[in-house]
Formats: C-alpha cells, structure tokens, sequence
C-alpha cells in the first residue's frame, strides 16, 4: 500500500476543488434561434386549405429540408417545380419567397409574396405565415 504525503493529498484536492469550480462557473452560449422550418410541410392541416396532391407535398418537403441545410438554389429548384405542377398553390410560393428572404432578395421576397396572398383562398395559415415574412421584408 503507497502512502501519499499530505502535501501532495492537497494539492491534489486542491486541483480537482478548481475543475469542479471552473466546470460549474464555465459560461455556456445562449441558443441562437435558427429560424428553420421543424417539420415536414403540412398543407392538410387547414380544413380551408385546397387538397394538395402527392407530388406537390413531397417536393414542398424536399424544398423545406434543403432550406434546413442552407442549400437555398436547390431548395428554388424544388419549388419552381412545384409551381410548374400546381401554379395556384399558394404555398408554394411562399416558400419561395422565404427562400429569397433568407438570401437577402427583400424586393422579391415581397413580390412573391404578393403571388401567394393572391392564392391563399381563405387558408388563414398561409394568411398569417404571409404576413410574418412580409414584415420581416421591409
């Protein structure tokens, strides 16, 4: 059995007092809010809101998960395919818009905008998703 010198027992304490101190004391970042979509797109969930087909659904995924990963050229690519399928969805175009607005295309942002309160139908989701992006346009 070693003995171990009290000097040394203290310094030892001592070191371990100052990691547990110091660990404790670290100051971790604040979370940045990332502003990402969380979820697949849900066009359905609106009673209001037209029937969107399956195509149309999954390339609004496929749009929504290149926007979470910052590849913003193939994310427009998406959605101008779904706006080649169904012109007249409106959701379509708002994420386009929002896809412009992440690249700091403001004037765009909102003329795109415009194009999806023209087909909103009454879908009060899209109304106010509109809405929020266009104030962060100005």
């Amino acid at each position: 059995m070693q003995v171990i010198q009290p000097a040394t027992l203290y310094k030892r304490l001592a070191i371990c007092a100052l990691l547990l101190v110091g660990g404790a004391c670290q100051q971790l970042p604040e979370p940045v809010p990332d502003n990402r979509y969380q979820r697949p797109a849900d066009n359905n969930a609106n009673a209001t809101a037209a029937v969107v087909s399956q195509p149309l659904q999954q390339l609004h995924n496929q749009a929504l998960a290149a926007i979470n990963e910052d590849q913003y050229a193939q994310a427009s690519d998406y959605l101008q395919r779904a706006i080649r399928i169904e012109p007249r969805n409106g959701w379509s175009w708002y994420y386009l818009a929002d896809v412009h607005w992440r690249q700091g295309e403001l004037e765009r942002c909102r003329s795109l905008l415009e194009r999806a309160d023209g087909y909103a139908r009454g879908d009060a989701r899209l109304v106010a998703a509109s809405a929020d992006l266009r104030a962060q346009c100005q």
